[in-house]
């Protein structure tokens, strides 16, 4: 699989094509975050929500370099293979250099996975 550098890389590419291009285009990312079952540290009972905060506080105040410096170890311990699909996102915003205006995150113990959304509009 690509590593957490190169999908930020190839999300910092796409924007750069996508802004040059004459269409309007949103981008998005869809996933949950930590997943019990992928959370080996955890048992497989509870996602790593801590990790998910410290990313989350990253993808808030625009720390784009913690999200190019996460490394695929740092993904598997925490069980946030699909934060991956994060990464192209925020190498799209570090390009673009946008910052979110709204961010939410939805912490859960029931339902596997954390939650994050985020808003963030042309400038």
């Amino acid at each position: 699989a690509p590593t957490p550098r190169r999908l930020f890389d190839l999300g910092a590419a796409t924007a750069r094509i996508l802004a040059a291009s004459p269409w309007r285009v949103a981008l998005l990312a869809s996933s949950g975050w930590s997943h019990a079952f992928l959370t080996a540290k955890n048992h497989f009972l509870y996602p790593d929500t801590p990790a998910d905060k410290r990313m989350f506080e990253a993808l808030r105040s625009a720390d784009w370099q913690t999200w190019r410096n996460c490394t695929g170890a740092a993904v598997e311990d925490s069980g946030q293979q699909e934060i991956l699909n994060w990464m192209c996102l925020a190498g799209a915003m570090s390009e673009l250099g946008r910052k979110p205006q709204v961010t939410g995150m939805l912490e859960t113990w029931i339902f596997n996975s954390s939650k994050a959304f985020l808003i963030a509009p042309p400038n």
